[in-house]
Protein backbone atom coordinates (compact mmCIF):
# COMPACT_ATOMS: atom_id res chain seq x y z
CA UNK A 1 0.00 0.00 0.00
CA UNK A 2 1.46 3.42 -0.96
CA UNK A 3 2.15 5.82 1.89
CA UNK A 4 -0.62 8.31 2.73
CA UNK A 5 -0.09 11.76 1.23
CA UNK A 6 0.50 14.19 4.16
CA UNK A 7 -0.59 17.14 2.00
CA UNK A 8 -3.60 16.00 -0.05
CA UNK A 9 -5.46 18.39 -2.32
CA UNK A 10 -8.13 20.39 -0.50
CA UNK A 11 -11.62 19.05 -1.10
CA UNK A 12 -14.81 21.14 -1.02
CA UNK A 13 -15.26 20.65 2.71
CA UNK A 14 -11.66 21.67 3.39
CA UNK A 15 -12.07 24.80 1.26
CA UNK A 16 -15.30 25.70 3.05
CA UNK A 17 -13.63 25.21 6.43
CA UNK A 18 -10.66 27.35 5.44
CA UNK A 19 -13.02 30.07 4.18
CA UNK A 20 -14.96 30.00 7.45
CA UNK A 21 -11.77 30.27 9.51
CA UNK A 22 -10.57 33.21 7.43
CA UNK A 23 -13.97 34.93 7.65
CA UNK A 24 -13.97 34.48 11.42
CA UNK A 25 -10.47 35.96 11.72
CA UNK A 26 -11.56 38.87 9.51
CA UNK A 27 -14.06 39.97 12.17
CA UNK A 28 -11.13 40.70 14.52
CA UNK A 29 -8.90 42.71 12.21
CA UNK A 30 -9.19 45.65 9.85
CA UNK A 31 -7.35 43.74 7.13
CA UNK A 32 -9.66 42.68 4.23
CA UNK A 33 -9.24 38.94 4.75
CA UNK A 34 -10.91 36.43 2.45
CA UNK A 35 -10.23 32.99 1.03
CA UNK A 36 -9.73 34.44 -2.46
CA UNK A 37 -7.29 37.07 -1.23
CA UNK A 38 -5.43 34.47 0.82
CA UNK A 39 -5.05 32.32 -2.29
CA UNK A 40 -3.55 35.21 -4.23
CA UNK A 41 -1.25 35.99 -1.31
CA UNK A 42 0.04 32.41 -1.15
CA UNK A 43 0.51 32.31 -4.91
CA UNK A 44 2.62 35.47 -4.88
CA UNK A 45 4.80 34.07 -2.10
CA UNK A 46 5.43 31.05 -4.34
CA UNK A 47 6.40 33.36 -7.22
CA UNK A 48 8.53 35.76 -5.17
CA UNK A 49 12.21 36.51 -5.82
CA UNK A 50 13.19 34.96 -2.48
CA UNK A 51 11.58 32.80 0.21
CA UNK A 52 9.69 34.74 2.88
CA UNK A 53 9.49 33.24 6.36
CA UNK A 54 6.11 32.48 7.93
CA UNK A 55 7.03 34.72 10.85
CA UNK A 56 7.32 37.59 8.35
CA UNK A 57 4.37 36.98 6.05
CA UNK A 58 1.63 36.06 8.54
CA UNK A 59 1.76 39.48 10.27
CA UNK A 60 1.46 41.13 6.83
CA UNK A 61 -1.47 38.92 5.85
CA UNK A 62 -3.35 39.41 9.12
CA UNK A 63 -2.29 42.97 9.90
CA UNK A 64 -0.94 42.20 13.36
CA UNK A 65 2.11 40.48 14.89
CA UNK A 66 0.14 37.72 16.65
CA UNK A 67 -2.17 36.06 14.09
CA UNK A 68 -3.20 33.37 16.59
CA UNK A 69 -5.07 36.05 18.55
CA UNK A 70 -7.52 36.43 15.65
CA UNK A 71 -8.82 32.89 16.07
CA UNK A 72 -11.32 31.66 18.65
CA UNK A 73 -8.85 29.24 20.21
CA UNK A 74 -5.56 27.43 19.62
CA UNK A 75 -7.29 24.48 17.96
CA UNK A 76 -8.85 26.71 15.30
CA UNK A 77 -5.53 28.40 14.60
CA UNK A 78 -3.85 25.01 14.24
CA UNK A 79 -6.62 23.91 11.89
CA UNK A 80 -6.07 27.05 9.83
CA UNK A 81 -2.30 26.43 9.71
CA UNK A 82 -2.82 22.83 8.58
CA UNK A 83 -5.18 23.85 5.76
CA UNK A 84 -2.95 26.78 4.82
CA UNK A 85 0.04 24.43 4.52
CA UNK A 86 -1.89 22.00 2.36
CA UNK A 87 -2.99 24.78 0.02
CA UNK A 88 0.60 26.10 -0.02
CA UNK A 89 1.86 22.68 -1.11
CA UNK A 90 -0.95 22.35 -3.64
CA UNK A 91 -0.01 25.66 -5.29
CA UNK A 92 3.68 24.73 -5.21
CA UNK A 93 2.96 21.45 -6.99
CA UNK A 94 0.89 23.24 -9.63
CA UNK A 95 3.56 25.84 -10.33
CA UNK A 96 6.27 23.20 -10.65
CA UNK A 97 4.22 21.00 -13.00
CA UNK A 98 5.17 21.07 -16.69
CA UNK A 99 1.93 22.10 -18.41
CA UNK A 100 0.99 23.22 -21.91
CA UNK A 101 -2.56 24.31 -21.13
CA UNK A 102 -4.46 25.75 -18.17
CA UNK A 103 -7.01 22.98 -18.72
CA UNK A 104 -4.37 20.50 -17.57
CA UNK A 105 -5.64 18.99 -14.26
CA UNK A 106 -2.21 19.74 -12.74
CA UNK A 107 -2.34 23.43 -13.66
CA UNK A 108 -2.76 26.21 -11.12
CA UNK A 109 -6.45 26.73 -10.36
CA UNK A 110 -6.98 29.82 -8.15
CA UNK A 111 -9.75 29.82 -5.56
CA UNK A 112 -11.71 32.65 -7.17
CA UNK A 113 -15.23 33.39 -5.98
CA UNK A 114 -17.93 33.05 -8.65
CA UNK A 115 -20.01 36.00 -7.47
CA UNK A 116 -22.34 35.88 -10.46
CA UNK A 117 -23.11 32.21 -9.87
CA UNK A 118 -23.62 32.83 -6.15
CA UNK A 119 -26.07 35.66 -6.84
CA UNK A 120 -27.96 33.52 -9.35
CA UNK A 121 -28.43 30.85 -6.67
CA UNK A 122 -29.79 33.33 -4.11
CA UNK A 123 -33.41 34.37 -3.68
CA UNK A 124 -34.01 37.51 -5.73
CA UNK A 125 -34.46 39.82 -2.74
CA UNK A 126 -31.33 38.53 -1.00
CA UNK A 127 -29.29 38.83 -4.20
CA UNK A 128 -30.47 42.41 -4.67
CA UNK A 129 -29.35 43.28 -1.14
CA UNK A 130 -25.90 41.81 -1.77
CA UNK A 131 -25.57 43.65 -5.08
CA UNK A 132 -26.59 46.90 -3.39
CA UNK A 133 -23.64 46.53 -1.01
CA UNK A 134 -21.30 46.06 -3.97
CA UNK A 135 -19.99 42.85 -5.49
CA UNK A 136 -16.24 42.55 -6.14
CA UNK A 137 -15.10 42.25 -9.72
CA UNK A 138 -14.25 38.71 -10.81
CA UNK A 139 -10.71 37.79 -9.65
CA UNK A 140 -10.02 41.29 -8.32
CA UNK A 141 -9.60 40.01 -4.75
CA UNK A 142 -7.22 37.26 -5.89
CA UNK A 143 -5.18 39.84 -7.79
CA UNK A 144 -5.20 42.15 -4.75
CA UNK A 145 -3.87 39.36 -2.53
CA UNK A 146 -1.10 38.67 -5.02
CA UNK A 147 -0.13 42.33 -5.31
CA UNK A 148 -0.15 42.76 -1.53
CA UNK A 149 2.96 40.58 -1.49
CA UNK A 150 4.54 42.34 -4.46
CA UNK A 151 4.03 45.78 -2.97
CA UNK A 152 4.93 44.94 0.63
CA UNK A 153 8.24 43.41 -0.46
CA UNK A 154 8.64 45.92 -3.29
CA UNK A 155 12.42 46.12 -2.92
CA UNK A 156 12.71 42.40 -3.66
CA UNK A 157 10.63 42.72 -6.81
CA UNK A 158 12.34 45.88 -8.09
CA UNK A 159 15.07 45.31 -10.64
CA UNK A 160 17.93 47.76 -11.25
CA UNK A 161 16.80 50.67 -13.49
CA UNK A 162 19.27 49.65 -16.18
CA UNK A 163 18.15 46.00 -16.16
CA UNK A 164 17.08 44.71 -19.55
CA UNK A 165 14.58 42.49 -17.71
CA UNK A 166 12.70 45.31 -15.95
CA UNK A 167 10.12 45.78 -18.70
CA UNK A 168 9.58 42.02 -18.95
CA UNK A 169 8.96 41.67 -15.20
CA UNK A 170 6.55 44.63 -15.24
CA UNK A 171 4.70 43.08 -18.17
CA UNK A 172 4.17 39.87 -16.19
CA UNK A 173 2.53 41.85 -13.37
CA UNK A 174 0.32 43.92 -15.66
CA UNK A 175 -2.61 41.41 -15.74
CA UNK A 176 -2.91 41.61 -11.94
CA UNK A 177 -3.12 45.40 -11.99
CA UNK A 178 -5.68 45.29 -14.80
CA UNK A 179 -7.84 42.87 -12.79
CA UNK A 180 -7.87 45.36 -9.91
CA UNK A 181 -8.81 48.27 -12.14
CA UNK A 182 -12.51 49.09 -12.73
CA UNK A 183 -13.39 48.18 -16.35
CA UNK A 184 -14.50 51.74 -17.09
CA UNK A 185 -10.90 52.82 -16.44
CA UNK A 186 -9.35 50.27 -18.80
CA UNK A 187 -7.51 51.65 -21.78
CA UNK A 188 -8.79 51.01 -25.29
CA UNK A 189 -6.10 48.38 -25.69
CA UNK A 190 -7.02 46.64 -22.41
CA UNK A 191 -10.68 46.53 -23.43
CA UNK A 192 -9.75 44.33 -26.37
CA UNK A 193 -9.18 41.49 -23.89
CA UNK A 194 -11.87 39.90 -21.72
CA UNK A 195 -11.65 39.73 -17.95
CA UNK A 196 -11.48 35.92 -18.11
CA UNK A 197 -8.53 36.16 -20.50
CA UNK A 198 -6.74 38.51 -18.10
CA UNK A 199 -7.18 35.88 -15.39
CA UNK A 200 -5.58 33.34 -17.71
CA UNK A 201 -2.74 35.77 -18.48
CA UNK A 202 -2.20 36.30 -14.75
CA UNK A 203 -1.99 32.55 -14.15
CA UNK A 204 0.54 32.14 -16.95
CA UNK A 205 2.46 35.05 -15.42
CA UNK A 206 2.78 33.03 -12.21
CA UNK A 207 4.57 30.28 -14.11
CA UNK A 208 6.79 32.75 -15.94
CA UNK A 209 7.66 34.62 -12.76
CA UNK A 210 8.79 31.40 -11.08
CA UNK A 211 10.97 30.59 -14.07
CA UNK A 212 12.21 34.19 -14.31
CA UNK A 213 13.49 34.29 -10.73
CA UNK A 214 14.97 30.80 -10.98
CA UNK A 215 16.89 31.88 -14.09
CA UNK A 216 18.29 34.74 -12.01
CA UNK A 217 19.55 32.27 -9.39
CA UNK A 218 16.47 31.92 -7.20
CA UNK A 219 15.76 28.39 -5.98
CA UNK A 220 12.25 27.04 -6.69
CA UNK A 221 9.69 26.98 -3.88
CA UNK A 222 9.20 23.91 -1.75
Amino acid sequence: MPPKNPNPTLNENDIATLADLIDEAATRTEEPLSLEGLDGFITALQCAPRPIAEADYFPVLFGQPDPAALFANAAEYQRFQALFTRRWKEIARALSAPIDSLTDPHALSPLIMDWEGMLNDMPMQEAAAVEAEGVPLYASIWAAGFLQVVEHWEDDWTLPPDSKDEAFADELLDPFYVLMTPPEEWTDEEQQTSREDYVALAIWSCYELCEFWRDRGQAPRQ
